[in-house]
């Protein structure tokens, strides 16, 4: 067993975010290590032995070992009756350990929490929803299958992230532009599942999906789709079955482990144009809602458009203190000084367009057509790229990166400065932290500006700003309430959990579902699920039981719990006086 964690990225930049992350001495030991619900410490260490048996001494963590395995924001750090800790970890390198991997967390009923990279931060990171359970970490499948130039496709295992997709594109000149999130960390399988979105053409990843295939929690391994007739040229092109739809089972979910998953990329397109539009005013957001609603849905705009705020362009660009050195969050009357001398807009939104040259420009022209129509206090702006011959291709890397990064599918860790925001520069022991409250909002401006309106006082009552952005898509934006603080903080800390459970009334008063959910708020969310005595989440647990009688495979992720581990949901809602 090791108590050491080896380098987890060759990039000494991206290696170098993670160890500060996640604190390789972590301020709150992680002791004591709990056991696995149910089972005892001989049981534990014979599986813990059969473990190292399969996977290797280096690859199975104990211990002070475990510092890559907790959520490095957890606001219960202090607490451990709170804390969500593993006992232990595993590395398997293949799919035949990861089956051997399965039986032994059977035969001990040992329950596991899987996950590809663990950089689902906000949310929890790699930490389990069960205190005790081992960490099933899979960065080490890592392969890229294929890349396919013809039709535009990759396969991947879940080890691979962005960064490295991109590389081997690059590398083995691929004609091919990746949709990548806001930081290049992540596994491309791992943000998929838990419906991650970039930016570019196919940036709703979930929805660029063919054939997967997926590990049962028994071992037995299914692939989906045209993928299940083994010698099928269409296993990655077509989502179409014979029989039900097996893969949204596996997004967001404890049913199976995600072994193997083709993506949908973007052709490298003979021209690109980066575009934005701002306007001054906070509440000209229900206008730019509305115009570019329409063009999401008719298909003038066919890329993602992002919406982010005045408070989020600073983040990047400084911290609070930069900006404002009173007490609390910075005040509106010094959000419109700072607008003024920056020349900023209050809201902004960006996209991309892609394809051929003269469509891109047409496209444009009639993009500007639209807005001065419906929002002409706007400014618009539009910086197009392209390849001299009409059957060129666009270098991403000839892109400025004020233009190009994540929209032409280049990963980069470019938002991860803006968590210091609350930081002291003076405080050399603070350490950022965040966290997010991500409802799904019909694609109206009048529901977003009232979200707006309703969420940034709570905001601002617990010592933060309004940080909020958000993802448009045809009919519905997935918003993100944006929260930062100082992890050293304890009173921070308690604010933040306060102004979760603020946004999360008033959420539930409007019927806004979640995107996703902390492990420590998975049972609140899933309770919102309430249509027939939540036949949803009872249809779901019917699967659960019947294919992971033992409940092995993460117990209460996204508030489906199996048989074994029904007792431990959590549906009392929190109060604060």
């Amino acid at each position: 067993m090791s108590i050491t964690h080896p380098q987890t990225y060759p990039h000494p930049d991206y290696e170098a975010a993670h160890q500060q992350t996640y604190e390789r001495a972590p301020r709150h030991p992680i002791t004591p290590i709990p056991l696995p619900p149910g089972v005892g410490q001989t049981d534990f260490d014979s599986a813990i032995s059969e473990f190292i048996s399969i996977a290797g001494e280096e690859s199975v963590f104990v211990k002070e070992g475990l510092s890559d395995y907790i959520d490095p924001y957890d606001v219960h750090e202090h607490d451990p009756s709170q804390r969500k800790l593993p006992s232990a970890a595993v590395c398997p390198d293949s799919t035949d350990q990861l089956s051997s991997v399965l039986r032994v967390a059977n035969k001990y009923k040992i329950p596991l929490w899987h996950f590809s990279r663990g950089k689902n931060l906000g949310y929890g990171g790699p930490a389990p929803r069960v205190n005790g359970s081992v960490a099933l970490d899979l960065h080490k499948l890592d392969k890229i299958i294929e890349v396919n130039d013809e039709y535009h496709y990759a396969v991947v295992e879940p080890g691979v992230t962005f960064i490295q997709l991109y590389e081997y594109c690059v590398e083995h000149k691929k004609k091919v532009w990746p949709s990548t999130p806001s930081l290049g960390w992540g596994s491309v399988i791992g943000n998929t599942v838990d419906r991650g979105m970039g930016f570019g053409m196919n940036y709703a990843h979930h929805q660029c999906v063919a054939g997967i295939e997926v590990m049962l929690p028994d071992g037995d391994v299914v692939r989906t789709g045209q993928w299940g007739i083994s010698s099928s040229p269409s296993a990655f092109l077509s989502k179409f079955t014979f029989g039900p739809s097996l893969e949204g089972l596996f997004f967001q979910s404890n049913l199976g482990v995600v072994t193997k998953m083709s993506l949908w990329l973007t052709p490298q397109p003979q021209a690109y144009m980066c575009c934005s539009f701002s306007m001054p005013l906070f509440t000209d957001l229900e206008v730019m809602v509305d115009a570019f609603g329409e063009m999401k849905r008719n298909g003038t705009v066919q890329s993602c458009v992002w919406f982010t705020s005045l408070i989020e362009t600073l983040c990047i660009m400084g911290r609070r203190e930069d900006y404002w050195t009173g007490e609390g969050p910075v005040p509106d009357w010094r959000l419109e000084e700072l607008r003024q001398e920056t020349g900023f807009g209050h809201w902004y939104a960006r996209w991309g367009l892609y394809g051929p040259k003269r469509i891109v420009e047409a496209q444009f022209e009639e993009i500007k057509s639209v807005l001065a129509r419906r929002a002409p206090t706007g400014t618009i702006a539009g910086n197009l790229y392209a390849h001299p011959g009409e059957d060129g291709r666009l270098d991403a890397t000839t892109v400025p990166d004020q233009d190009g990064q994540m929209f032409v599918g280049i990963p980069s860790l470019w938002s991860l400065p803006l968590i210091n925001w609350p930081i002291s520069k003076e405080k050399k022991d603070g350490k950022a932290a965040h966290g997010d409250y991500a409802p799904v909002i019909p694609s109206n401006g009048k529901l977003l500006m009232e979200w707006m309106e309703v969420s940034k006082p709570i905001c601002e009552a617990n010592g933060v700003e309004l940080m909020a952005d958000f993802f448009m898509h045809e009919r519905h934006v997935v918003l993100m309430n944006m929260f930062t603080w100082d992890q050293t903080d304890k009173t921070q800390k308690e604010k933040m959990e306060r102004l979760y459970y603020g946004l999360y009334e008033e959420a539930k008063k409007r019927g806004y579902g979640m995107y996703r959910g902390h492990v420590n708020h998975m049972d609140l969310i899933a309770h919102l699920n309430d249509f027939n005595n939540h036949a949803y989440n009872r249809f779901v647990e019917k699967i659960k039981d019947a294919i992971d009688p033992n409940g092995i495979l993460g117990p209460g992720k996204q508030g489906i719990w199996p048989k074994r581990f029904r007792h431990l949901r959590e549906t009392q809602e929190k109060r604060f006086d």
